[in-house]
């Protein structure tokens, strides 16, 4: 197999001589698992380059005493190819010295990884929603959650005023667990299903089930699932004569791919981890302007929370107490109070022995796509979760 790997190395050389001048320190490795298949020049730019600025800064201010060596191993597995791709992945990491690794990137990986993540005793902090990845050295800083983004998804309906809903859920352990949450959040907002469509990721039949679910009698809509279906459905509202309320999942995020996927999405709210009014989110977009010589896409989630996942684990290293996988761990668990660039602006990252999910507050909130006279879209800022009062 053809080893697509490469290593990106801190420019930043520490400041302070610690007395040993004859001394050559190694850099420490970090890794980065990409499970999700995707343009290598894309990972560069847009996740691996937030995750160096991270490091640079904080070995610019004295955090960190060592160059940082950042090997980004490219595993695509689950949902086109083999699991068994990204735990070699993962394996190969651990061989070339790596203390940390960030990913896997989505549920289906993190799902199969976890014997393998405790077995190489590797901290791996995940990006992906699923509450089934837990273990010691299991950490994870969301782009989404499939328990929490139900409640979320209840309240701003509950807010709109909606009384009945339509689901359309996918058949998937990501669906599983967005409905089972949602079950749970419609109760407590007072909001009675009313029509449920179970689909698949690929559907023949899309129009059908939403011309059933609007035949239902639901006021409002709610989709569960990995998003591409959403894409498809905006000629077929206009054909309904059907505009609801709708909202979904962190799938929302894909708008950010391309301008196409964010027309298909217009009319929808999603769940989102952008908030302007987050005075690091500016600030981290100034730094990797001044830093690389260009600036990342805005709104973007992937590259603040690459940022963040960044300063994870140089906080990591600052704290553990050995240059090893456990000793990172440990050092990731001492965490409490960080700052985070990624949700709103009253959001932190912490973590402790029994606590590995690392946002805390308004991580998770809400944008919708708005589309001006010309054709430009673009997102906007819908608010922070609110409450049942």
């Amino acid at each position: 197999m053809e080893d697509l790997s490469f290593t990106i190395r801190t420019r930043t050389e520490p400041a302070q001589d610690l007395g040993l001048t004859e001394t050559t320190f190694d850099p420490i490795r970090v890794g980065m698992l990409a499970d999700l298949e995707m343009d290598l020049k894309r990972v560069e730019k847009i996740f691996a380059e937030p995750l160096l600025l991270a490091f640079e800064e904080a070995i610019a201010c004295g955090q960190l005493n060592r160059s940082v060596e950042l090997i980004v191993e490219p595993a695509f597995a689950l949902p086109h190819h083999d699991w068994a791709v990204a735990a070699r992945g993962l394996e190969r990491l651990k061989e070339r010295g790596c203390v940390a690794v960030m990913g896997p990137l989505i549920s289906d990986n993190a799902r199969t990884l976890r014997a393998t993540v405790e077995r190489l005793e590797v901290p791996c902090i995940t990006w992906s929603g699923t509450s089934d990845w837990y273990g010691e050295y299991c950490f994870r800083l969301g782009n989404g959650g499939c328990t929490e983004e139900g409640q979320l998804m209840g309240s701003w309906l509950k807010h709109q005023g909606i009384e009945t809903v339509g689901i359309l859920n996918e058949l998937s352990p990501n669906g599983r667990e967005y409905f089972e949450s949602f079950r749970w959040a419609c109760h407590q907002f007072g909001l009675r299903i009313v029509g449920l469509e179970m689909i698949t990721q690929t559907p023949t039949d899309l129009e059908e089930r939403l011309g059933r679910l609007k035949d239902s009698g639901a006021q409002g809509l709610a989709y569960m699932g990995f998003g591409w279906p959403t894409t498809l459905m905006r000629p077929m509202f206009e054909r309904l004569g059907w505009n609801p309320p709708r909202i979904m999942t962190t799938a929302f995020q894909f708008c950010y791919r391309s301008k196409e996927w964010m027309q298909a999405l217009v009319g929808w709210v999603g769940l989102d981890q952008v908030c302007e009014d987050n005075p690091l989110y500016p600030k981290f977009l100034d730094s990797f302007e001044a830093h690389f010589g260009w600036r990342p896409p805005n709104p973007n989630t992937v590259p603040v929370l690459s940022y963040d996942c960044g300063r994870v684990m140089a906080e990591g290293l600052f704290r553990g107490d050995t240059m090893s996988g456990p000793g990172i761990k440990r050092g990731i668990e001492r965490m409490r109070f960080a700052p985070s660039a990624t949700g709103g602006p009253r959001t932190h990252i912490a973590a402790g022995p029994y606590d590995h999910q690392m946002f805390k507050g308004d991580w998770l909130l809400y944008r919708s796509i708005e589309e001006a006279a010309d054709g430009e879209v673009r997102t906007k800022f819908e608010g922070l979760f609110q409450p049942n009062t």
